[in-house]
């Protein structure tokens, strides 16, 4: 069978919100690129389905921040518009098998607690203040933080049980629970380009609500594909990237691509799985070797109507038991239907990724019923997504440093390799893990290339 052969001045690996940033700022500039895409799809870790009722379900990144302006406001050059979440009403809490419901992150003894955590938080954010922007292994006690796991810290430093459990989730849960401890520092490397679960603790004023795209996160990928010059070729996983010294060459099962330079998007521990020659530097490579990703199963559980805020409440959990551990109202602008997000995340993915799908319905629906009662037991449609098992991401929300691995080899995350640059959410020194991340790394990336050139 004959290839087919491309020839463009810069080719950009993923067809997610950063390579596609990327892509879309390198053709503003007049340079001609190519987009190669391993799924048969564009939005990396957004994915929306569409249900039959026109209802869209985000299974993958969704939520804009306050302060996230970069992708605000490509959203709003694209057409896409935003909607305040649905957060109003109670907490559901269920701790030491009891259930309860407050206002807030906490269930009992809230004002002590609320004031731990925010005197923690404060902590945090002024060690991360003094981490050099983008280079988190240049701090004064860089090697003292990145030697212990961000837990050692917390259990050495927050006494208060709650306390202690509301920070860990406001940041560990940037990386899905993943099976090993992220190091302090990278912990720490997070506040300190824009955690907002953290932003949102130590701020004296109201940040405004967390928003969602009209009709899906995954809308923006697909409209900024469709505004390139030269479609994106999607089913097209790159296996290879050679530099023969006058270029890149780059292979797929089907295709060639040849050009100046090449932009790589995935995931480090993706771009692992690509051949180079010449080899990558060796600091390079042992990055990619130990940073993982975390392991997040998304699921949706649709009901006629928010019958929970009926009752009070606002559709978030906060449980210290059973598969699901967080939820959230994700129903559409309209209110009609209504939707729970339910999350299976970290050791709960792992251990249920392997059951069937009956299996994992099963066990979500049982926590639901008992976080929101007997009618979310019933649902008129259930939909799940396991990004641990798609093949082209491995993992979600993100790739994630284990203690060592940021003064070791931090300096080779973002740094450009020859005739290769990296971006995605993981390289981003603002929001990093985040939505924002993806679209600021892609805008970073156009620019080195665009020196480059």
């Amino acid at each position: 069978m004959s290839r087919e052969e491309f020839s463009c001045d810069v080719a950009v690996v993923g067809g997610g919100l950063s390579g596609l940033r990327t892509a879309r700022e390198l053709a503003a500039a007049g340079v001609s690129v190519l987009v190669v895409e391993a799924q048969r799809r564009v939005g990396g870790r957004t994915y929306t389905v569409t249900m039959r009722d026109g209802v869209a379900i985000d299974h993958g990144g969704q939520w804009v921040s306050p302060g996230q302006d970069h992708v605000v406001e490509l959203s709003r050059t694209l057409g896409v518009e935003l909607f305040p979440s649905w957060d109003d009403g109670l907490t559901v809490h269920w701790h030491d098998g009891r259930r309860g419901t407050a206002p807030g992150l906490f269930l009992e003894r809230a004002e002590e607690s609320a004031a731990a955590l925010r005197q923690s938080a404060a902590d945090l954010t002024r060690l991360a203040g003094e981490l050099p922007a983008g280079r988190p292994w240049a701090a004064p006690h860089a090697e003292e933080w990145d030697a212990i796991t961000f837990q050692d810290w917390l259990d050495a430093r927050v006494e208060d049980p709650a306390a202690r459990a509301g920070l860990a989730r406001s940041l560990e849960g940037v990386f899905g629970g993943g099976p090993g401890r992220t190091s302090l520092l990278a912990a720490l490397a997070i506040v300190r380009s824009g955690a907002h679960e953290i932003t949102r603790l130590v701020s004296d004023r109201d940040l405004g609500p967390e928003r969602r795209f009209v009709g899906g996160a995954q809308r923006i990928s697909a409209r900024m594909a469709a505004e390139l010059p030269h479609p994106v070729l999607l089913d097209a996983p790159v296996s290879a990237v050679l530099d023969d010294g006058a270029g890149v060459l780059l292979t797929t099962r089907a295709t060639t691509i040849r050009a100046s330079r090449a932009v790589l998007s995935p995931a480090p521990a993706l771009t692992a799985r690509i051949r180079y020659e010449p080899p990558l530097p060796a600091a390079r490579d042992h990055l990619t070797q130990r940073m993982p990703m975390g392991w997040v199963i998304k699921t949706h559980c649709v009901y006629p109507e928010r019958f929970w805020a009926a009752d009070g409440l606002s559709g978030k959990v906060v449980s210290d038991h059973g598969a699901v551990r967080a939820t959230a109202d994700n129903s559409p602008p309209s209110g009609t239907p209504g939707v729970l997000v339910a999350f299976i995340e970290g050791a709960e993915a792992r251990r249920l990724a392997p059951a069937s799908q009956a299996e994992r319905r099963n066990a979500v629906l049982a926590d639901l019923t008992r976080y929101f009662g007997p009618e979310a037991g019933s649902p008129s449609s259930y939909h799940e997504w396991s990004w641990g098992d798609d093949p082209y991401t491995r993992g979600a929300y993100g790739g994630y440093l284990t203690p060592g691995v940021w003064t070791a080899y931090g300096p080779a995350l973002a740094a450009p390799t020859g005739r290769l640059h990296w971006t995605g959410t993981e390289t981003s020194t603002a929001w990093n893990g985040k939505l924002e991340g993806a679209v600021r790394s892609g805008e970073r990336a156009a620019r080195e290339v665009l020196d480059a050139l």
